[in-house]
C-alpha cells in the first residue's frame, strides 16, 4: 500500500494542477469536463483499489459517497444552471451523510472538547452568513442544509480523536478542513463577490480535501490490518 500511495500522490497532484489550470485559463466547455473526470476519476479508482476491495459493508460508505461527489462535480461545472446546481447540492449532501456514517464510532468522547468546536463553528458560520444572506433568496434552504451537514461531518471527523491513530486523525481532519474552506469560498464567490485566489482555493481545497480524507482512512487501516473495518 505504501508503494501505491507513493506513486499515486504525485499523479493526483499533477492531474489537480491540470484541472486548476483548465479552470483558470481555459473555457469550461468542454475542457473542465475532461480535467475533472481525470482528477476525480483517478481518485475513484485509487479508492476502489485501496478500500473497496475489502468488501466489508461499512467500508463501502466512503466509496459510494465519492461516487455521488463525482457526479455532483460534473453537474456543478455548469453552476449557473439552477437545476444542475440544486441537484449537485443534493448529491453532495447525501455524499457527506455517507462520509459521516464512515466517521462515526461508538466510543465515548469528552464533552469539554465540543465547546471550543461549537464556538469556532458558530463564529465562522455567523461571518459567512453575514456576507451571503442578502443574496441567498431561493437558495437559502439548500445552502443552509448543505452547511449544516458540513458542520456535522466536521464534528464527526473531530471526535475521532483517540479512536484512530494520530496520523489518520489529523490527515482526515485536515482534509475535511480544506473541503469546508473550498465550500465557503464557493458560496462567497456565488452570493457575495470575488475572493482573492478564489478558483485556486475552490479547486485545490475540494480535491485535496477529498484525497486527504481517503488517505487518512487508508493510514488508519494500515494500523489496524488485523481488523476488517476502517474507523
Amino acid at each position: 500500500m505504501e508503494k501505491l500511495i507513493r506513486y499515486y500522490t504525485p499523479l493526483f497532484i499533477c492531474l489537480l494542477v491540470i484541472d486548476i489550470y483548465t479552470k483558470i485559463y481555459l473555457p469550461s466547455m468542454p475542457y473542465r469536463y475532461y480535467s475533472k473526470v481525470l482528477v476525480m476519476g483517478s481518485l475513484l479508482v485509487f479508492t476502489a483499489y485501496a478500500i473497496y476491495k475489502k468488501k466489508v459493508y461499512v467500508e463501502k460508505y466512503i466509496f459510494y459517497g465519492l461516487i455521488l461527489f463525482f457526479i455532483g462535480d460534473i453537474l456543478i461545472i455548469d453552476h449557473l444552471n439552477k437545476i444542475k446546481f440544486i441537484i449537485s447540492i443534493g448529491l453532495f449532501v447525501i455524499g457527506k451523510i455517507l462520509y459521516i456514517l464512515k466517521f462515526s464510532h461508538k466510543e465515548d468522547f469528552s464533552n469539554k472538547r465540543l465547546v471550543p468546536f461549537f464556538v469556532i463553528c458558530f463564529l465562522l458560520v455567523a461571518i459567512l452568513y453575514s456576507l451571503i444572506f442578502p443574496n441567498l433568496k431561493d437558495y437559502f434552504l439548500p445552502i443552509t442544509l448543505y452547511f449544516f451537514i458540513s458542520l456535522v461531518m466536521t464534528l464527526f471527523a473531530y471526535i475521532r480523536k483517540g479512536v484512530v491513530n494520530n496520523k489518520s486523525y489529523y490527515t482526515v481532519l485536515l482534509g475535511v478542513g480544506l473541503f469546508v474552506l473550498s465550500e465557503a469560498t464557493m458560496v462567497i464567490k456565488m452570493f457575495y463577490g470575488d475572493v482573492m485566489f478564489q478558483d485556486f482555493l475552490v479547486m485545490f481545497g475540494y480535491a485535496m480535501g477529498q484525497y486527504l480524507i481517503i488517505l487518512g482512512l487508508i493510514l488508519n487501516r494500515k494500523a489496524h490490518d488485523n481488523k476488517s473495518v476502517l474507523v
